[in-house]
């Protein structure tokens, strides 16, 4: 307690003063919360939740064209992919910078990697033509076949994992063709590989896993581009938070030569329906 001794030995006592507290203005509120609302979407968006749309047919009658996902990013930071698991991946056939080669199409860059200068990822400087170029590599879903020390191999379209045939019952085929290993244009690092329908045999290194699409026929998966990098893996799929578009296709001229085109629609009963 603060007080004051006058003369005479009177004493008055005075009253402790109190803080002064400062009300934050309107347009202070209003940042700190649209920071404090960035930041929590941010991190939910990089390390919890990733939502994602399907846009080809490989993962067809599991996963649709038009499917709305959200997958979980958290999941194999404390456990590893196992065989019969979907994963959401970075595609490996992608340059993983501007300028670089790609495998996917064989697509070769006009201008060199020299041509672009790194901002923040993923947002690069284009010289050549003086603009902003956002490059990231696209998310790709398939599921797990062969882990870390399996020997995968495809013999006329069925698969064997350590000399067992592997069957999840999701797998489809919608080409009734079926193409020997000799005429097969499959190569790995130069490395004639045989063909979709018979390859291999192969042996998954230690790190890396061997993942196919569930419409066998038409799914660009480790069978072209080789082994998924366990660091490429970022999460698993949980359900479908929306869904809208086609029918699947059932026959694979339907898919090389498209003669109409299908009638959209929303698909109510895929709506939160989980994937496995």
């Amino acid at each position: 307690m603060n007080y004051l001794i006058l003369t005479g030995g009177d004493i008055m006592f005075k009253k402790k003063s109190k803080p002064i507290h400062r009300k934050k203005g309107t347009l202070q509120e209003y940042v700190e919360a649209i920071l404090f609302a960035f930041i929590v979407a941010f991190l939910i968006k990089n390390y919890i939740f990733q939502n994602f749309k399907i846009p080809s047919s490989s993962m067809e009658k599991t996963l649709l064209i038009g499917d709305y996902l959200v997958a979980n990013r958290l999941k194999f930071f404390f456990t590893e992919p196992q065989q019969g698991d979907i994963v959401t991946f970075q595609y490996p056939a992608q340059a993983a910078e501007p300028g670089l080669p790609s495998h996917e199409n064989n697509y070769e860059p006009k201008y060199g990697r020299d041509n672009y200068e790194l901002l923040i990822k993923p947002l690069y400087w284009d010289k050549a033509n003086f603009k902003l170029v956002w490059h990231t590599k696209k998310n790709v879903v398939k599921r797990v076949i062969g882990e870390p020390g399996d020997t995968v191999e495809v013999k006329n379209k069925k698969v064997y994992v350590n000399g067992v045939e592997y069957v999840s019952g999701k797998e489809q085929y919608i080409d009734r063709r079926n193409f020997p290993r000799y005429s097969g244009r499959l190569k790995w690092e130069g490395k004639s590989m045989g063909s979709r329908d018979n390859m291999g045999p192969v042996i998954v290194p230690e790190g890396k896993y061997f993942v196919m699409g569930d419409n066998r026929d038409v799914s660009a998966d480790s069978r072209y581009w080789g082994f998924l990098d366990k660091h490429d893996i970022n999460g698993t799929p949980l359900f479908i938070f929306f869904s809208s578009g086609s029918d699947p296709i059932s026959d694979i001229r339907e898919y090389s030569y498209p003669r109409h085109s299908k009638k959209s629609k929303f698909r109510w009963k895929r709506i939160f329906k989980l994937i496995k």
